[in-house]
């Protein structure tokens, strides 16, 4: 093999050999130039021996590098013949004139800088990323359950925070029928909702309660009647908005109550309808809270006819491989007190 000499205006050093300055002119020509003379296949004893080079430049001799390496000198020495007949090319001259590192030497000085540089930022990095939450994080909920002071989630999510992470959240609002579905496949996560069927595949666990009573506006006729038996037999001839197909496959209604001849999955729609004073329907009562308050609504019987109903997160059954999910959902338990 070739051994290029450079000449001495390509790269200045100091009186110990140490690189003080390339000149930016002929850096990628000694590149080019080392790069068609051998290839080093970069291994675990190439970045070794490596290191070992650059700390006796640095150190601007081997007897200087002893104590920094914790290596005998004859072991330096070996390090880095082994390196340079790898390389193909005579790095440094040491004898009884003393350490000098050569043209070529100083290139791969360089070079090898930016390899070690490179080999430690990685090894930061991936420290950082076991350490650090990195990731996505795929949510389905059933929509106006944010005033529910039951359902815990601003906590779980101040929680989560409290940790290093880069992690984005995407939240949808949609019927439990499809948040099961998209659980099941994986294209949520995690899904939180009123589930009245449950299906082979998802793991079911409780989270919280919300109550549920039926509402008429103010100036609805049956907001003006005070007897409860009398209140319960007139029910039947009044009409009903639906408030969503899961809550009317859980809620267990009198049978003098008629079938519903409203139908939508919005709570916002439904409590339309009931404002106009035409309709009664079954609303979660922080969801009504805020009309009442105004004093546009009432409940009705709350007390013979109200419902407590309880909250589910579903996660795919069979476990998961992905540690921003678990530790959200992790969170998310702690803050409900569940298991």
């Amino acid at each position: 093999m070739t051994v290029t000499s450079y000449p001495r205006f390509m790269a200045r050093s100091d009186f110990h050999g140490k690189i003080t300055s390339i000149n930016p002119k002929y850096r990628n020509h000694i590149f080019r130039s080392l790069k068609k003379q051998t290839v080093l296949s970069l291994h675990e004893n190439s970045i070794r021996k490596l290191r070992v080079f650059v700390t006796v430049v640095d150190c601007g001799g081997f007897v200087s590098a002893q104590g920094v390496l914790n290596m005998s000198a004859a072991t330096i020495s070996i390090q880095m013949k082994e390196l340079e007949e790898q390389l193909g090319m005579t790095l440094c001259q040491r004898g009884r004139s003393g350490f000098r590192i050569t043209d070529q030497g100083k290139a791969v000085y360089e070079a090898a800088q930016t390899v070690l540089g490179a080999f430690s930022n990685f090894n930061l990095t991936a420290a950082e990323i076991q350490n650090r939450l990195v990731g996505e994080v795929k949510i389905g909920l059933q929509a106006n359950m944010a005033t529910n002071p039951a359902f815990r989630l601003p906590n779980t999510i101040r929680k989560f925070q409290t940790r290093p992470n880069k992690v984005t959240f995407r939240l949808e609002e949609t019927r439990s029928a499809e948040q099961q579905s998209r659980t099941l496949d994986g294209r949520y996560d995690l899904s939180i909702g009123l589930f009245p069927a449950r299906i082979p595949g998802l793991d079911y666990t409780r989270l919280f309660t919300e109550n549920v009573a039926l509402y008429c506006a103010r100036d609805h006729p049956l907001a003006q009647i005070t007897d409860e038996d009398r209140l319960l037999r007139d029910l039947g001839s009044h009409s009903m908005v639906s408030s969503g197909t899961a809550l009317e496959q859980i809620l267990k209604k009198p049978s003098s109550m008629p079938a519903p001849s409203v139908f939508t999955e919005d709570m916002d729609a439904a409590m339309l309808f009931v404002l106009s004073g035409q309709y009664l329907g079954f609303l979660p009562t922080h969801f009504a809270q805020i009309w009442q308050d105004k004093g546009l609504v009432c409940s009705l019987l709350p007390d013979r006819i109200g419902t407590e109903l309880d909250f589910h997160l579903i996660t795919r059954r069979g476990g998961r491989d992905n540690k921003v999910v678990d530790v959200f959902i992790s969170d998310l338990l702690d803050a409900h007190g569940a298991k």
